[in-house]
This record gives structure tokens, C-alpha cells and sequence, in this order.
């Protein structure tokens, strides 16, 4: 009987673990053994050269200079994200009339596709006839270019891709404030407890496992982030949004570089874990389990 559950259990699991392998560690390990390869110019294949590409990318000033945009970006992203949804959350926790409706237009954002939403975000900061420049304009000011410029694009590609996973963390986050007892905040509210009080010495503590989780998510997707990026800017204007992972893509399949490229998304993803274990050192300290 045991034998058998062990088999139902593994035969569960077999489908998710061949499109892991096949889909995730394959490519992933391919990608690794090209970053130590170089192309042949004449199409003869490719030759085993060790850290050649490495020392190249140390060298690139443009790979750092893509490099510090794809931090800005990210922090940006992370932060949006993280404080949106949170704020969205809380919100979300009031019983006012029309809530429920709310909720759903606000959730839909979850369901939209990231070329219908860079679509929608194409039209809204269009620099000639777009919403919010023709907003700008109604109350007296300048319009800008939003996604023409280098001071602005950043920023304005930034809020696009935040916008699209606030609905999605706001679920998260609603589900872990349904989660905590509501006798405590009873409790406080016979002790006197203001507001503030309340939100930074119960709400927040209590929360801080699905914080934590949506602020790793939140930082992840901000360096991965890719869609948004080809679909509003891509990489402009100047360069001012070619973030790292759009700068593979660009050495890929615009200078067929796939060494070079193969070694920049391993230092990539070699970035992303050390990240990830430094959140889980030393924020991961402050998270309240319960």
C-alpha cells in the first residue's frame, strides 16, 4: 500500500519535473557551457575559449552602463510594486459601497497580457495626443515625452510594468490581512491604540511573511523584466532603457553574439541568487512568523 502511494506520488510529479528539466535546467546548463564558447565568423561552428567572454563583458563599458540602469529600474519597480499593493490591499479591507466591483476591475489587471498593456500605456503617455499629456495641457502645463525622452522613459516604463502585478500582489496581501485574528486588533482597539499604531505594531509584523515574498517577486521581476521594455522603448531612446536582460536580447539576435550573450544572462541569473540569499540573511531576520 505504501509502495503505492509512493508511486501515485512521484507519478504526480513526474509531468512538472520533465518540463522542468526539459524547459528550465537543460537550457539553463546549454547557456552555461555557451558563455565559455566563442562563434566562428564564418560559420564553422564554435571554439572552447574559458572566460574570454567574461573578461570581455568586465571590459564592456556599455554592459555597465546597463547594468546601472537595470538597478535603478528594478529598485523602482520593487518599490512601486511592494507600496501600491500593500496601499491597494488596505483599501481593499473596507466595506464601502461598490467594493465588490472594485475589486473586480481592480483584479482584471492580473488578466491582462503584457502586449495589451503595453498597448494601453502606448496610448496613455503618447507624446502627441495622449491621455495624460492631454491632461498636462488642460491644466496649463507642458506636455512631455514621456517615452521620447531619456529624462522621463525609465520612469514612465517602470510604472508600466509595476502597474501590471500590483493587482496580483494586492491578492496576496489581502489574503494575508483576511489571515490575522481580528481579536488582536480588538484588543488594541480597547487599549486606545491609534491608527498608526495599529498598521506599523500589529498590521505590518503580522504581515511581514507575504511582504517579504512579494518583495523578493517584486525585485526579481525587476530585473527580468523584458516585455514592457521591447514593446514601449525598446532600449530607448539613447539607450536609456536597455536594461541587462534587454541588452542579451540585443547582443543575441541583433549582433548574433550568442556567446557573449550566454554569458551575460549567467551573470544575470548569478546576480539573482545572490540577491535572493542576501534578502533571505538579512530581511529575512525581521519577518514575524507568528
Amino acid at each position: 500500500m505504501a509502495r503505492l502511494e509512493w508511486l501515485e506520488g512521484y507519478g504526480l510529479l513526474l509531468p512538472a519535473a520533465l518540463f522542468l528539466l526539459v524547459f528550465v535546467l537543460y537550457p539553463a546548463l546549454q547557456a552555461i557551457l555557451l558563455s565559455f564558447q566563442t562563434e566562428n565568423p564564418f560559420g564553422r561552428g564554435r571554439a572552447w575559449v574559458g572566460v574570454v567572454n567574461y573578461v570581455d563583458i568586465w571590459q564592456d563599458p556599455r554592459f555597465w552602463a546597463s547594468v546601472v540602469i537595470t538597478i535603478r529600474f528594478a529598485v523602482m519597480v520593487a518599490v512601486l510594486e511592494v507600496v501600491l499593493g500593500l496601499v491597494a490591499a488596505l483599501l481593499l479591507q473596507y466595506a464601502v459601497p461598490g467594493i465588490a466591483l472594485f475589486r473586480t476591475i481592480f483584479f482584471l489587471t492580473t488578466a491582462v497580457s503584457t502586449a495589451v498593456a503595453a498597448i494601453a500605456w502606448g496610448w496613455f503617455l503618447h507624446p502627441v495626443g495622449g491621455l495624460l499629456n492631454r491632461a498636462l495641457e488642460t491644466i496649463g502645463l507642458p506636455p512631455q515625452g514621456w517615452l521620447t525622452t531619456p529624462e522621463w522613459a525609465l520612469y514612465s516604463v517602470a510604472a508600466a510594468t509595476a502597474w501590471q502585478a500590483i493587482g496580483f500582489n494586492a491578492i496576496l496581501l489581502t489574503a494575508g490581512l483576511q489571515d490575522i485574528p481580528e481579536e488582536i486588533y480588538e484588543a488594541a482597539k480597547l487599549d486606545g491604540a491609534s491608527g498608526s499604531v495599529v498598521l506599523l505594531r500589529i498590521t505590518l509584523p503580522l504581515l511581514s511573511p507575504i511582504l517579504f515574498f512579494v518583495g523578493i517577486l517584486a525585485l526579481v521581476r525587476g530585473f527580468t523584466a523584458f516585455g514592457q521594455i521591447h514593446l514601449l522603448t525598446r532600449g530607448g531612446p539613447s539607450e536609456a532603457t536597455t536594461v541587462w536582460i534587454y541588452r542579451v536580447y540585443l547582443e543575441a539576435f541583433s549582433n548574433f553574439r550568442f556567446t557573449y550573450a550566454a554569458a551575460e544572462a549567467v551573470l544575470l541569473f548569478a546576480l539573482l541568487v545572490i540577491l535572493t540569499g542576501l534578502q533571505f540573511r538579512f530581511l529575512g531576520r525581521r519577518v514575524h512568523y507568528g
